[in-house]
């Protein structure tokens, strides 16, 4: 079997290496070789600005590493189609998806889930993708 090729909304990556207590359990996946992560400079972006944001226990001494270990374990890819979709203004997610053949977006947004099929992109949440290719929260 072929492993899947995922994009992980910053929603995810932010709530598993950020919080101390959470789960590593999306991140585990693309650790181990399970599955293939795939990202976007732009995603990337996000991603270290979140990190940034007051409010998260994370160190700022740790931000850059963090972002590391997303790139450790990605593929970068850059969109070449620009998707508008309605029900989500941040749609550097699904144009990552496209740009990577991902076979889903796992993302617990609720905007980003009303886009599931925008594209032909599957849009699963945390909970369900792990249910499906690892070990549910």
């Amino acid at each position: 079997m072929n492993r899947p090729t995922v994009v992980f909304d910053t929603n995810v990556l932010v709530g598993e290496l950020a919080f101390p207590d959470e789960p590593l359990a999306c991140v585990a996946l693309a650790e181990s070789g399970d599955v293939e992560v795939a990202v976007s400079p732009a995603l990337l972006r996000e991603f270290a600005a979140v990190l940034a944001y007051d409010h998260l226990p994370l160190p700022s001494g740790r931000r850059a590493e963090t972002v590391e270990r997303v790139l450790d374990v990605a593929r970068v890819v850059e969109p070449a189609v620009e998707i508008d979709a309605a029900a989500d203004p941040d749609d550097d997610v699904l144009e990552c998806a496209v740009a990577a053949c991902a076979d889903c977006v796992v993302s617990d947004d609720s905007h980003l889930r009303d886009c599931d099929g925008v594209a032909g992109v599957a849009v699963r949440t945390r909970e369900a993708f792990l249910g499906r290719f690892g070990d549910p929260p």
